[in-house]
């Protein structure tokens, strides 16, 4: 269905999330697989037509100047017109899209505000034209211009669950904001580690809030993750107590910010294949250098020979325990989704969640303590038998069942590859 954006108020340049909502509507729209967009505004701003341009958007986008472009680009019997002072999932609008009655309108009713303006509606292509030309005769709103041209209107709509906050008195951009990554951080929990989720979150939650309108990108927040995950591994590698406390923690600020740069990508559709890689790389050195420092550190202090030996199996363990969880759930989830929150039948919630950096809290609580031997003797088991658990449980799923032949199996595994696609980060 084609789709009018309308750029009237002052609203539609408010920026949320990095970004004004103009421009995140064609981004978002775009993203969702709308394949013509056209764009009504009164004045666009050169700062707005340069963001889009800059995202080859350009190619896609067709401005409506009045009634006769219009009437040229309504190439389909019905189509969804939203105004721009507005957040939204496009899968919100789901409920609304389809056929509408000729000459007629279908309007859009938020879940949350069933009262609150109409933002977004399905219109025949027929009144369009007039539409445009109640928005070109100065019309402030699309609810405004709906009711001036009077057309029939079908039953109502209510919009789908997913996120949908209009800009008005009661919803400034920042509150806008929160709301923004408050989904985000929904829409990645499932792969959060378990303290993470509750812990990290709420921190990073509030850096990007910050971070996403300063002129930062989400690979410097990356490499300053990686550069502060090697600095605390390196002091882990000391033989003080106070050294080795301030190596835990700097482990867990670069946890946080490695959960900061996903949400800035993703909050500015900056996502990007290489931006997945890079952060993808600097997990694993961060990990491998967190057991070998610490490895390190405690051999200087005076470990037994028995603790050095199961520090060497924990440095092979999580080596181990990487390449199994790269080879059999990070490459098939980035394959399918190019996203390292994404969710497949590959990678399941608990193995993610396993995978991540929730030992940083348990290795604060032994350094607190002073020991982080203890440490040592039982991830050097756990990461053996997370490790061994990703094989074993890989060997089962690739069994085919009984009464089905390899074969059949095999065909069906080549199927699914051909359908996996590689959108950004």
């Amino acid at each position: 269905m084609p789709v009018l954006i309308v750029a009237v108020s002052p609203g539609c340049l408010a920026r949320v999330g990095g970004l004004p909502l103009v421009v995140r509507a064609v981004l978002a729209l775009r993203a969702a697989g709308f394949p013509e967009i056209a764009m009504f505004a009164r004045s666009p701003t050169e700062a707005a037509v340069a963001l889009l341009t800059g995202r080859g958007v350009e190619r896609e986008l067709r401005w409506i100047h009045g009634a006769v472009d219009a009437t040229a680009a309504a190439r389909s019997d019905a189509v969804l017109v939203l105004s721009a002072d507005l957040l939204f999932d496009p899968r919100a609008l789901s409920p609304l899209v389809g056929p509408v009655s000729a000459g007629a309108m279908r309007l859009g009713i938020a879940r949350a505000a069933p009262d609150a303006d109409t933002r977004v509606a399905v219109c025949s292509a027929t009144i369009v034209p007039a539409l445009v030309a109640r928005f070109s005769a100065g019309s402030p709103s699309l609810a405004r211009a709906l009711r001036e041209i009077g057309a029939p209107t079908e039953p109502p709509r209510v919009l789908g669950p997913e996120l949908y906050l209009p800009l008005d008195g009661t919803r400034s951009p920042r509150l806008l904001t929160h709301g923004l990554l408050a989904d985000l951080a929904r829409r990645t929990a499932q792969s959060d580690g378990y303290l993470a989720a509750r812990l990290d979150r709420h921190v990073s939650r509030f850096l990007s809030t910050v971070l996403v309108g300063w002129p930062v990108t989400p690979n410097q927040i990356t490499v300053a993750s990686i550069i502060v995950g090697l600095a605390g591994a390196a002091m882990l590698a000391t033989v003080s107590y106070g050294g080795r406390l301030a190596g835990v923690l700097a482990l867990i600020v670069s946890s946080i910010l490695d959960g900061v740069d996903g949400e800035v990508a993703r909050a500015r559709f900056e996502e990007s294949p290489g931006g997945a890689r890079l952060d993808l790389a600097g997990d694993y050195a961060a990990h491998l250098a967190t057991f070998v420092g610490l490895g390190i550190g405690l051999a200087r202090g005076g470990l037994p020979r028995t603790g050095v030996w199961a520090a060497v199996a924990l440095v092979a363990g999580v080596g181990a325990a990487m390449a199994a969880m790269h080879a059999l759930v990070v490459r098939p989830t980035l394959t399918t989704t190019g996203d390292l929150h994404g969710s497949t039948d590959t990678a399941p919630g608990v193995v993610q969640r396993l995978a991540g950096r929730d030992y940083t809290y348990l290795l604060l609580l032994f350094a607190l303590v002073g020991h982080l031997e203890w440490f040592v003797y039982a991830a050097a088991v756990g990461s053996w038998v997370f490790a061994l658990g990703l094989l074993v449980r890989a060997a089962v799923r690739r069994r085919p069942p009984l009464g089905q032949s390899a074969g059949a199996t095999g065909g069906a595994g080549m199927v699914s590859q051909g359908r996996n696609g590689a959108p950004p980060r």
